[in-house]
């Protein structure tokens, strides 16, 4: 090897590890890094005069979602948008008279998390450039692999050390910003981290049957199969574990099957291979179920949990993907733009106002929605030549086998999971499809050759320093920017027309540009908040500032409405029920101002039980009782805060309400309890005329029993009451902790019996003492 195929070779190592190791390339700085090291690498190359014999199709995959990419970017005239695509230009143009900003007018609906992914796939385009002069030999193949294997090995320690020590912040410096991972390591999202170690463990077993290593190398690549395959099953991520399943199983078949198929060259060497390679296999089987047993609980449990029924749930990713297909229809040819999800999606997926999806977590149907349909087909008709090519090699031997099984783990993976839209995951799985998709190099002196390799470094160095720039800030960037405790309440409308400008159609920016206008008392307020509310019609920190406003300008109902439509959307409502019974005192608007279909009624209903509201939330529980949509369960809490408050006509109609729903033992004493304390006593008596021949639970029965009892008792018809007491205590039903209810009502009865006699002889006493003595 060539001095510089050496510094190539080292610059390109340090990238690799930097893209793994330095927060998975997820920050723009971290990618302009590896950018630029990938840049120099190639700088190093320019002056070689050997190349491949034959273009790659990884090449062609990478360069065709450049050019996919950099279309996106085009300046285009208005007409043609329009085509393209009507709703999304409309919107784009209608933010920009509202604001008096000059957004890209381009296909992509965010300009720069486009350009910065056209930056991306340059650096990607740079590392397989690299990859393939280094892949071109069997040498290079296995310095490429065992390269991923160590960045991987590394990743997994750097993880393990952060969890044996319970830390909080990565390296002990950078902090998670949205929220801590279950696995502290260097690719912050637990997914991705699993994805990466299923690479990581894959590479490594096959990397231990490569027979030109020394025994103290095989012992290394077993450590680092063991250590990530149990860390990708304490990522708790599903499509990780079955991603390395898939990946073990695939490169474990494609050695035996090659093992098989081959010719044999002598029993001795077939003796000494079995000699060396069971020993091998029963160390890492044994290895590798001690990582099962250690670290696959939690994510057994998940995978056993998983059912049908999250396919229909409307916060799981699989809603997004129905949803998602909305913008296909809206942009066909040339899709949203490459990295324009997260602010289009807000638009046409409702749960949006509960969890934000920034990818749909399926690369395959990410690049419809986002380079539409042509360009999707193309990029999968070059994917579909990348696989062709690479399963031909098949028999390529533990190398090949390898780099076949980690790359169906991650194709598997990608279509529950967004991982390679890191550089953490992109780079090493770039670097192993170069082992699969390269070929020769060979001689040439053409200048042509020299030019493009220069071109291309030049284009990687200037992806690196475009990272740098504002223009590539992504929307996550700005949205932190805009709402940063410290910042925020300091923010002026000049502060956020920049971001209007890079993100067109992002709610967020036109929503606190209406909050600072509101606080300064700017008439078009209401109009960029009415935009805002267009972008995301279903937020709910929109809505409430709607609230705010109308309640100001003294449109309490109106108010009220938006308060429930911000409720509708809040998982945490404590605060602002709190907000709306001190803005809206009023039992009745305070009451419509909580929608009958919130999401977490318990709370509400915590809440107003603290702030001694309950008159609220008994008007509000009785609209939710009276909806087309009815749940016992809160036909329940609404009977018990009606009896609490002694309203008994709401707690009849509560029970009324739940009879019908459910005409269960249950249903009818809660109604015989209501219709008791109203002293509706023969009623009483009349709805559980039957109770001798129910059915079910004893517990129901006795007190359907004790109800039919009391109410002889309240109408003091002692002999009834004893009859009803005595049948009770023979009945068998009564629990014998509750025996002494039945004694305490004979007592009651027997003395009440008691005094009654006496006083009606006393009675008669006084009257035959008043009444005049008869002449004999």
């Amino acid at each position: 090897m060539r001095l510089r195929d050496r510094i190539s070779l080292a610059i390109g190592g340090l990238a690799l590890l930097s893209s793994v190791l330095v927060i998975g390339g997820a920050l723009r700085w971290t990618q302009a890094l590896v950018a630029g090291l990938v840049g120099l690498a190639l700088v190093t190359q320019i002056g070689s005069r050997r190349r491949l014999d034959h273009l790659s199709p990884l090449t062609l995959l990478i360069g065709l979602a450049i050019v996919l990419t950099a279309v996106q970017l085009l300046p285009l005239p208005a007409g043609l948008l329009d085509a393209l695509n009507a709703r999304g230009n409309e919107l784009r143009n209608d933010g920009a008279a509202l604001s008096g900003t000059a957004p890209w007018r381009s296909v992509s609906m965010d300009p720069a998390s486009t350009l910065r992914a056209l930056a991306f796939f340059v650096t990607l385009l740079g590392v397989a450039v690299l990859g393939l002069r280094i892949a071109s030999s069997e040498r290079g193949r296995y310095l490429v692999l065992a390269g991923v294997a160590v960045s991987c090995g590394l990743a997994a320690a750097v993880t393990g050390v952060h969890t044996l020590l319970n830390m909080d912040l990565l390296y002990g410096v950078y902090a998670p910003q949205h929220a801590t991972p279950p696995l502290l390591g260097p690719l912050l999202n637990a997914n991705h981290l699993g994805g990466l170690m299923a690479i990581g463990a894959v590479i490594a077993v096959g990397l231990v049957f490569y027979h030109r290593q020394t025994a103290q190398v095989r012992v290394l690549w077993i450590v680092i199969a063991v250590s990530c395959s149990a860390t990708a099953l304490a990522s708790q991520s599903r499509g990780a574990a079955l991603a390395l399943g898939l990946g073990i199983a695939t490169t474990i078949a494609l050695m035996v099957t090659s093992r098989v198929g081959a010719p044999s060259d002598g029993r001795a060497r077939h003796s000494r291979a079995l000699i060396n390679e069971v020993p091998i296999t029963i160390v890492i089987a044994f290895g590798l179920a001690v990582a099962v047993f250690t670290s696959a609980g939690k994510v057994a449990d998940q995978l056993d949990n998983t059912s049908l029924v999250e396919l229909n749930q409307p916060l799981s990713k699989y809603a997004a993907w129905r949803s998602s297909f909305t913008l296909v229809e809206e942009s066909p040819w040339l899709g949203i733009g490459r990295g324009a999800l997260e602010p289009t999606f807000t638009r046409i997926h409702e749960p949006s106002a509960y969890v934000t999806f920034s990818h749909l977590e399926n690369e395959y149907i990410q690049a419809v929605v986002e380079w539409g349909v042509p360009g999707a087909l193309a990029l999968g008709l070059v994917l579909a030549w990348c696989i062709v090519v690479a399963v031909r090699r098949w028999r390529d031997g533990p190398l090949a086998a390898a780099a076949i099984g980690a790359t169906a783990a991650i194709l598997f993976q990608s279509s529950v999971d967004f991982g390679i839209e890191l550089l953490g995951l992109a780079v090493p799985l770039v670097l192993v499809a170069t082992t699969l998709l390269g070929g020769r190099l060979r001689e040439s002196r053409g200048v042509a050759v020299r030019v493009a390799r220069g071109g291309l470094a030049l284009a990687v160095v200037g992806a690196a320093a475009l990272l740098l720039a504002p223009a590539t800030r992504g929307i996550q960037e700005d949205h932190d920017l805009l709402t940063s405790a410290k910042d925020s309440k300091n923010n002026t409308v000049d502060d956020i027309l920049p971001v209007i400008e890079r993100h067109p159609l992002d709610y967020l920016a036109y929503g606190e540009a209406a909050a600072v206008m509101a606080r300064t008392g700017d008439p078009r307020a209401a109009r960029f908040l009415n935009h805002a509310l267009q972008l995301h019609p279903t937020h709910p920190g929109l809505h409430r500032l709607a609230a705010r406003m109308l309640i100001s300008d003294g449109r309490r109902s109106q108010g009220a409405v938006e308060y429930g439509l911000a409720l509708r959307g809040t998982l945490a409502p404590k605060a602002m029920v709190l907000e709306i019974v001190t803005l809206l005192p009023e039992v009745n608007l305070a009451a419509s101002a909580i929608p009958i279909d919130a999401v977490n009624p318990a709370q509400i209903l915590r809440t107003l039980d603290e702030l001694k509201r309950n008159d609220i939330a008994e008007h509000w529980l009785q609209r939710v009782v009276l909806g087309p949509q009815h749940d016992v369960t809160v036909i329940d809490q609404l009977y018990a805060l009606a009896m609490k408050l002694h309203d008994l006509p709401v707690a009849e109609q509560a029970a009324r309400r739940r009879l019908v729903e459910s005409h269960t033992n249950a249903s009818r004493i809660m109604l015989a309890r209501a219709m008791f304390r109203r002293e509706e006593f023969d009623q009483v008596l009349k709805d559980l005329a039957d109770v001798p021949k129910w059915k079910g639970r004893l517990d129901e029965q006795a007190d359907a029993w004790f109800l039919m009892c009391d109410a002889h008792i309240e109408k003091r018809a002692w002999d009834p009451a004893l009859e009803c007491l005595h049948k009770l205590d023979g009945s068998g039903i009564i629990a014998p902790a509750r025996r002494s209810d039945v004694v305490k009502r004979l007592t009651i009865v027997n003395d009440a019996r008691t005094t009654e006699a006496k006083q009606k002889a006393i009675e008669e006493m006084e009257r035959a003492l008043r009444s005049p003595a008869k002449s004999p």
